[in-house]
């Protein structure tokens, strides 16, 4: 189950970068405030059913897409610092939290504002991987539907 969820976000990376340069270089303050919302919404969501459990998974892995769409320099300054050689299940560690530890160990690369902003997006990821977790816990089924659904568009 995590070696589907790690290739289809390392999938989407591939993506997200090969898109990179169709996107505007400004960010809107209000756009932000919106996708901080539509994230806490997402969070605080508890599905009842195996297709709510789907949709929702979908839509988290939607918004960390788009959290690691955005700012795609400093993202890619990240990948390429992180240790190729491990794998998150070896440590036992989700996405968020390993992107977070390739942050710390690559801080000096960074200004204090990119530093703080890469930090405040992994550890959106990191609760965004911690609801998957659940979700894909208690409907292993959803979260399989979820990834063929994002991986067929």
């Amino acid at each position: 189950m995590k070696t589907t969820r790690i290739l289809t976000v390392l999938t989407a990376f591939l993506l997200i970068f090969s898109l990179a340069a169709c996107g505007t270089g400004k960010d809107n303050k209000k756009d932000d405030g919106n996708k901080k919302a539509a994230i806490a919404a997402l969070m605080a969501m508890e599905p009842g059913t195996k297709d709510e459990a789907t949709e929702l998974h979908q839509k988290l892995m939607e918004q960390e897409n788009a959290i690691l769409g955005k700012n795609t320099e400093l993202w890619e300054k990240v990948f390429m610092a992180a240790d190729k050689g491990m794998t998150m299940q070896e440590d036992g560690k989700n996405y968020g939290e390993f992107l977070l530890d390739t942050i710390e160990g690559a801080k000096d690369q960074f200004t204090e504002d990119e530093l703080k902003l890469l930090q405040g997006e992994a550890e959106k990821i990191r609760e965004i991987e911690n609801k998957l977790t659940m979700i894909e816990k208690k409907y292993p089924e959803a979260a399989q539907q979820s990834t063929d659904g994002a991986m067929s568009v």
